[in-house]
């Protein structure tokens, strides 16, 4: 059974706020409640297993890369194998098609050789490797906070994405400036550096994997404060208990499309939905 909660009497502001969640509450907020505040299991999907594995080795290499130890492309692969296999224990079930399973980790294994081989491998020591940070942003209604992957000597973040396909660097850039955005203002709070480009690194999972870069100058202070204001959105949103569809393209892959046709539809009628 999945409990619509009533409206609350008075708002209730969340304790922070990540770049991840309000980005996920704009998209749609019904399914931001389904999966962030009512907590309903999904079966991972594969493509959700393989990021989440690749993203374990190249913090294996990064970290290695910081500490002075062992990176080589052995350690490393080792470092995904296991991910792969911890993830699978932890977090499935996974979705696995036949046959898929195996094709799944061997084009892990060849993204993360594709990208220790490539010329936008991590050369010398980064300042930080999976930083969290949390810091009060003027604007915003409670603290934000976020894990940048991989800081640069020069305080540049860097964001790591997995894809399919090939970016287009315009539509990347725009689909991720909440995030990117997010990161320098955290880093300016906390450090008082302006970082000098937001970057995205994608490893791409074609039959020859491709390393792509997208950069983006630092923001303004227009750009910095349009993000905090979608940013707040998300959390006002959230506070004053707002989950409704928004139906989209995305509505065709969304895990949720049962419990989303039992959405009980007025806040104040709100229902047990079976």
């Amino acid at each position: 059974m999945i409990a619509f909660a009533s409206p609350p009497e008075s708002t209730t502001l969340p304790d922070y706020i990540s770049p991840s969640a309000a980005k996920s509450y704009l998209a749609c907020s019904l399914r931001f409640y389904f999966e962030r505040v009512a907590e309903i299991k999904k079966p991972t999907t594969p493509a959700l297993h393989l990021g989440k594995a690749v993203h374990a080795a190249l913090q294996a290499f990064h970290l290695a890369r910081w500490r002075g130890t062992d990176d080589s492309p052995e350690v490393i692969a080792s470092a995904f194998e296991d991910s792969f296999l911890k993830l699978e224990r932890e977090e499935g079930p996974v979705r696995w098609k036949e046959g898929e399973r195996e094709s799944c980790r061997l084009a892990g294994l060849r993204v993360i050789a594709a990208y220790l081989d490539s010329s936008e491998v991590l050369r010398g020591k980064p300042r930080a490797v999976e930083v969290p940070l949390t810091e009060t942003i003027p604007g915003l209604s409670v603290p934000l906070t976020g894990v940048i992957d991989l800081v640069l000597e020069n305080f540049a973040p860097i964001d790591f994405k997995s894809a399919a396909a090939k970016p287009d660097p315009q539509h990347a850039a725009f689909d991720h400036e909440l995030q990117l955005v997010a990161y320098q203002l955290l880093l300016e709070a906390a450090i008082g550096e302006k970082p000098p480009a937001l970057d995205l690194v994608y490893l791409v999972k074609t039959k020859v994997p491709k390393v792509i870069r997208v950069s983006s100058p630092p923001a303004d202070g227009k750009r910095k404060d349009r993000v905090v204001r979608l940013i707040d959105t998300a959390v006002t949103g959230m506070s004053e208990g707002r989950f409704h569809p928004q139906p989209g393209m995305t509505c065709m892959s969304c895990q949720f499309r049962n419990e989303c046709k039992r959405w009980p539809g007025i806040m104040d009628e709100r229902r047990a939905a079976a």
